[in-house]
């Protein structure tokens, strides 16, 4: 039997922690259920993918954002492609201001990453984030099979991960790196100043309120690199809307990796699977702004000929769907 929403949401607001050791399957996926139509947020551990893949791609990513702007400019970000380096052009809509971060991204296409990989500065680099895509896609395909037949029962068991591959002439995962460099500090206070309220107007964040637009959501981070938030649901915020208790924290877990529910995959579930609003925040004390936050995201996106359909919805292909999304997300 399945939980309401209402059962779990209030815990679940911790942020669910599901072991993939557990060698009970179903256990496993109501487990991901659970959390992925409650809160949209769950964290992996015992997920198979070794922490020193995780640790050297850390370091490739450290290295490759400290070269120099002009060297990282030579492999400038590609809308079409969706691939290659960028400094502070994504502008969600709900702050319609530049995020503070750069990243580098490598969207697994065929001939997306010509050009692009910086393996004269790097050598090993493209191997290493091979690597990590081949596994992240993996383990994302896992969790679509064990969520598809309770989130997508309208459709043939095997659509979803079937829907998902990489370095075809169709795919669109993407994974990206990214960095948040340290902030100026206010002479006139000891913390940075930012509001933690629903309105993100005029005010600056190191990564605006927004949802994921793919399927699923594999964020990787490092413990003391704090600033992930997600929405609170509504059910939850009772008599509280628009107070601090709207945001709740998406702290690192040693040796998790953070998974969100995208809206493609919110879209393809008939709106079963929760597609939740999230933000990185500036940093609360002087210490945290004199850190840079580092994190890496694999984003499972559908091939461009899948078509996403459910029971309520016009069909429509992922590439028609993705392709509208991306162009309104950067600046001009």
């Amino acid at each position: 039997m399945m939980a309401s929403q209402n059962d779990t949401a209030v815990s679940a607001m911790e942020i669910p922690i599901i072991d993939l050791s557990n060698p009970n399957n179903e256990e496993i996926a109501l487990q991901l259920w659970n959390a992925a139509h409650n809160v949209g947020f769950f964290t992996l551990i015992n997920h198979s993918i070794p922490q020193h893949q995780i640790d050297t791609l850390f370091t490739l990513s450290e290295q490759f954002f400290h070269l120099d702007s002009e060297i990282k400019h030579r492999y400038p970000f590609d809308v079409p492609k969706n691939s290659g380096y960028e400094f502070m052009t994504q502008k969600p809509p709900s702050t319609n201001l530049v995020d503070l971060k750069e990243t580098f991204q490598v969207t697994a296409r065929e001939g997306c990453m010509d050009n692009l990989w910086p393996d004269v500065e790097q050598p090993g680099f493209r191997e290493v984030v091979m690597d990590m895509i081949a596994n992240a896609h993996a383990l994302a395909c896992r969790v679509l099979s064990l969520l598809e037949s309770r989130a997508c029962p309208h459709v043939e068991r095997g659509t979803l991960p079937n829907a998902h591959h990489i370095w075809g002439e169709d795919g669109q995962c993407t994974l990206r790196l990214l960095h948040y460099p340290p902030t100026v500090v206010n002479a006139d206070a000891d913390e940075a100043t930012q509001s933690n309220t629903d309105n993100d107007t005029n005010t600056r964040w190191r990564c605006g309120a927004h949802t994921d637009w793919g399927s699923l959501t594999l964020l990787f981070q490092r413990v003391g690199e704090d600033g992930l938030e997600c929405r609170r649901r509504a059910t939850v915020d009772e008599g509280v809307k628009g107070t601090s208790a709207s945001w709740v924290e998406v702290p690192p877990v040693e040796g998790g990796i953070t998974v969100n529910i995208g809206d493609m995959l919110k879209r393809w579930s008939d709106c079963k699977l929760y597609s939740n609003m999230h933000r990185v925040r500036m940093p609360k004390t002087v210490e945290e702004c004199a850190k840079s936050r580092y994190s890496v995201a694999f984003f499972l996106q559908a091939d461009k000929s899948a078509l996403i359909e459910n029971t309520t919805d016009e069909a429509i292909t992922a590439g028609e769907y993705f392709a509208a999304r991306i162009n309104a997300h950067f600046a001009d």
